[in-house]
């Protein structure tokens, strides 16, 4: 008799967890501001040639910078996510934009003095898809959409310290896209968030690709935290490129949901 008592009882906890699981994720619409802390590791593609120097810039330029190299040269970012869920329909997206102004990103430093570089990338990606797993401990959902990017150069310097000259690339591509959520909810108010996204190639780059995984806390069934890391990586045909390599850094996020 004891050993059953204990067993309908265990039943019952764990059925009102369900239930409390269930309540908090009772959501359509989810907004979420966030900062990436992010860094930069890959090449520039012939940077722009403001003169034409004695020696001409190189083709390329390698960059490995960490976030807190250009936490100072930050002069703009907005980032921003969002996500309607129905009871099998999902559409999502998510937006970041970060603008760089320094002096240290330039491969004419030894040709010409008092270098100026602003270097500046738009992007994000909208999709919608079906939610394939639907229970209140584990969401799997299937997605399709586009991707976008956009990536802009501009050198700003003077010929011998006197003679002042600009020059500037941009370019922008978008992708289809295949991607996937994941989230694992142990407790009502904790959740282990995925995505992974891939881009169809031979339309924009020849390949792109972005992994975000988070650990995410619920304040109140509306207000919740996330933390997470963040990698986007890239790879534009050399004709066309600005940037290949990969953007990635800890994500920190503050979001509601209704």
């Amino acid at each position: 008799m004891a050993v059953f008592c204990l067993i309908c009882c265990m039943t019952s906890l764990s059925s009102q967890e369900a239930r409390d699981t269930v309540l908090w994720n009772d959501w359509d619409f989810r907004v979420s501001p966030y900062f990436w802390f992010v860094g930069l590791k890959g090449e520039i593609n012939r940077p722009p040639a403001p003169v034409n120097p004695e020696e001409p810039p190189p083709p390329k330029y390698e960059v490995d910078v960490g976030f807190k190299d250009i936490r100072n040269s930050i002069k703009f970012a907005l980032m921003l996510a969002g996500q309607y869920r129905g009871n099998r329909l999902v559409a999502q997206f998510n937006f970041s934009s970060l603008i760089l102004e320094s002096e240290a990103i330039t491969p004419l430093e030894l040709i010409l003095e008092d270098n100026i570089v602003n270097l500046t990338y738009f992007g994000g990606d909208l999709e919608v898809g079906y939610r394939v797993i639907k229970n209140p401990k584990f969401e799997l959902d299937a997605l399709a959409g586009l991707k976008f990017f956009y990536f802009g150069i501009d050198v700003s310097t003077k010929v011998g310290g006197s003679i002042p000259v600009e020059g500037a690339r941009s370019r922008g591509w978008m992708d289809p896209t295949l991607a996937v959520n994941i989230r694992y909810n142990p407790h009502k108010k904790l959740s282990f968030v995925g995505y992974g996204d891939i881009g169809i190639p031979g339309i924009g780059s020849d390949f792109s690709s972005q992994f975000i995984t988070m650990v995410q806390y619920h304040f109140t069934k509306t207000f919740f935290t996330s933390l997470g890391y963040r990698s986007y990586f890239l790879k534009i045909p050399e004709d066309e490129a600005i940037f290949n390599g990969q953007l990635q850094g800890w994500i920190a996020r503050l979001g509601f949901q209704f």
